[in-house]
C-alpha cells in the first residue's frame, strides 16, 4: 500500500494540553503527521472528514495519505498511533477500516467481466 488510493476510517482523539484549538478535520487543511505506535517513521496524512473535534473525547475521522513513495502498509485495521505535529504528540488514534480505491478504468473493467457470466 505505497499508493495513494486508500482512505484511513479511524478512531481519534486529540489532547487538550497540547494544542490551544481543536483542529478543523473536514476543510482537507488539516495535515499531521500519523507515527505508528512501537515505530519512527513520520506518515503525512491529510484528514478530509470527521466529526467536530472535542478534546480528550473519542471521535471518528477519515484521512488520506500525502506522500507518494512512503510505505504506509503499516496502517491496517487495529494499527494503532499517535497524532503529531512537528516533535509534539497531538493525539492518538486506531485505525478502523482502510478503503481501497478504484479508478474509473478499473471499475469499467470489473463490471464488463461480471456482465459477461
Amino acid at each position: 500500500m505505497n499508493n495513494l488510493d486508500f482512505t484511513l476510517i479511524c478512531l481519534v482523539t486529540f489532547f487538550s494540553k497540547k494544542r490551544k484549538t481543536p483542529p478543523n478535520l473536514t476543510n482537507g487543511k488539516y495535515n499531521p503527521h500519523l507515527v505508528i505506535k512501537g515505530d519512527t517513521e513520520y506518515l503525512g496524512v491529510t484528514f478530509i472528514d470527521g466529526e467536530e473535534v472535542v478534546f480528550d473525547k473519542e471521535i471518528i475521522a477519515s484521512a488520506l495519505p500525502l506522500y507518494e513513495g512512503v510505505d504506509y502498509s503499516g496502517l491496517t485495521e487495529g494499527t494503532k498511533f499517535m497524532i503529531m505535529e512537528g516533535g509534539n504528540i497531538v493525539g492518538e488514534g486506531i485505525v478502523n477500516e482502510v478503503f481501497q480505491h478504484i479508478s474509473a478504468k478499473e471499475l469499467k473493467k470489473r463490471l464488463l467481466q461480471i456482465n459477461k457470466k
